[in-house]
């Protein structure tokens, strides 16, 4: 019997900069795991056209433009804001100062969606602008089971270079023999042309 293979959950969020973006070529370097994912919420970018001729309907033009991108996480670290490039930290002062709408980084990004029967899907969305980050669900009485969810927003694009898909995804094998792979999927920079 087959596993079955409904998606149940969210995790091993991992960003990889990517560090060359143009019609000739495309890198990312290796990826930097971000824990405590929560949430992912995608929505399309489209442009939607109707042309008319003889007063009906002569065609449909639909251009996707890339999906927008909400995430939601229960933490991250003051260092790995600044290494997303959100803001800057001060190791000595232990602050950091960030901005609501910061320039857009471009990387990677990676994630893990576990299935009813423990046979996981591998995502990998080749380009993914980083526009901001924002805090929500601050608590202030008591015994709150509240967090402090950092969410970060971006959008999914089309690589550059022709040929390039815009995600890759891998599947756990039934027997789990693929394991070791899977891990590489994940965590591994990319190039092309290969």
């Amino acid at each position: 019997m087959s596993k079955r293979r409904a998606i149940i959950g969210l995790r091993g969020i991992a960003l990889a900069p990517v560090t060359e973006n143009t019609v000739l070529a495309y890198k990312s370097s290796e990826a930097k795991a971000l824990p405590f994912a929560g949430a992912m919420n995608r929505t399309a970018k489209e442009k939607k056209q109707d042309i008319y001729y003889d007063d009906s309907l002569y065609a449909q033009v639909n251009e996707v433009m890339g999906e927008d991108v909400e995430i939601r996480l229960g933490e991250v670290s003051l260092e790995m804001l600044a290494e997303l490039g959100l803001g800057d930290f001060d190791e000595t002062k232990e602050t950091f100062e960030g901005d609501f709408a910061p320039k857009a980084s471009t990387y990677s990004l990676r994630c893990v969606e576990d299935t009813v029967d423990k046979a996981p899907y591998y995502f990998n969305w080749r380009v993914f602008d980083l526009t901001g980050i924002r805090f929500d669900n601050f608590q202030t009485k008591g015994d709150s089971i509240r967090v402090c969810e950092v969410i970060i927003a971006g959008v999914f694009k089309q690589p550059a270079m022709a040929g390039v898909r815009p995600y890759a995804i891998m599947r756990a094998s039934a027997e789990g023999d693929n394991q070791e792979a899977c891990d590489a999927f994940m965590k591994d920079g990319e190039s092309f042309p290969a």
